[in-house]
């Protein structure tokens, strides 16, 4: 079955992925480390794409359906090869279909997980030993592609990764979600959304920063409390960036900020560090940011 998802901008989001992989690839072996990858929502190893067809060409058809690699075939496909690829999966079809994916590639070291990603990669990230010495590496290292299909990664999760000093985050921030989750009136913030908010953003200090709390006169007697929020998609961003600071020592780069077909904001894509080395932060940094950079220049801009 077709896995169809993602809009005009999922392509530069996968091309950052993949840039950074060959480059990642191929630092780390000429530092004798082992490299790993991990894919916390590895979907079905391919996206599907539903595109205008082209009058002249496609005569009475209204669209076409046009597949490509997923972010779990791009890392198999990885030259150098990553030593060893963990794809995360909790739907069953999906799963079904990384798992002919993985037979179609037997000589490749792919570890397959079904499951909730949160806890299944904070065992990974707290029972791996990153830094132990074996057959003559120095270590593993790796990368991690947080790519949610909403807002299910826990902040706890975030911990957890930025705790090894050992990966490399890509994580595919649910903007939507946040703005969805708080909005503008706040009579529409209910309990569930806001425990939303706190999950994903392991923080509560939200409330006074994004929205703006004011005292209105009820009669001549009593006053009433009105709150709006204040804060665009350009300071939710920001304040995003900061929590990622919080946990990544290494650094946190600027995003750049991915749109749904209709141009609102979609995600924003993030780069974060765990190693505190001042030289894997120096080379993970001259990487990631040339390729996000590469990636800023074709900005979509929203319509």
């Amino acid at each position: 079955m077709a896995h169809v998802f993602g809009g005009p901008d999922t392509n530069r989001k996968l091309g950052c992925l993949s840039a950074y992989l060959r480059a990642f690839a191929t630092a780390l072996r000429n530092q004798s480390f082992a490299c790993v990858y991990i894919d916390a929502f590895a979907g079905s190893g391919t996206r599907t794409e539903v595109r205008a067809a082209l009058p002249l060409f496609e005569s009475g058809a209204d669209a076409i359906e046009v597949t490509s690699p997923g972010s779990a075939s791009i890392a198999i496909a990885t030259d150098p090869p990553l030593d060893v690829i963990v794809l995360i999966e909790q739907d069953d079809t999906r799963f079904a279909e990384l798992e002919k994916l993985v037979a179609a590639n037997p000589s490749r070291r792919i570890v397959l997980r079904k499951g909730d990603a949160n806890p299944l990669v904070r065992k990974l990230c707290t029972g791996a030993q990153w830094r132990k010495q074996r057959g003559g590496r120095r270590g593993t290292r790796g990368v991690i592609f947080l790519d949610p299909y909403g807002m299910e990664v826990d902040w706890s999760t975030v911990e957890a990764i930025a705790a090894t000093k050992a990966l490399d985050c890509w994580y595919f921030f649910p903007l939507s979600g946040l703005y969805r989750n708080a909005p503008h009136d706040p009579t529409k913030l209910d309990a569930h959304k806001e425990a939303a908010l706190d999950r994903v953003l392991g923080a509560t200090d939200w409330r006074q920063r994004w929205y703006e709390h004011t005292m209105l006169p009820a009669d001549m007697f009593e006053t009433e409390a009105q709150a709006t929020r204040r804060t665009d998609i350009a300071a939710i961003e920001a304040y995003v960036k900061e929590r990622l600071e919080t946990v990544f020592k290494g650094a946190v780069l600027d995003p750049i900020r991915l749109h749904h077909k209709n141009g609102a904001p979609m995600a924003s894509l993030f780069f974060a560090v765990s190693n505190d080395s001042p030289q894997a932060v120096r080379l993970a940094t001259e990487i990631a940011s040339h390729i996000l950079n590469s990636g800023r220049s074709f900005q979509r801009r929203p319509r």
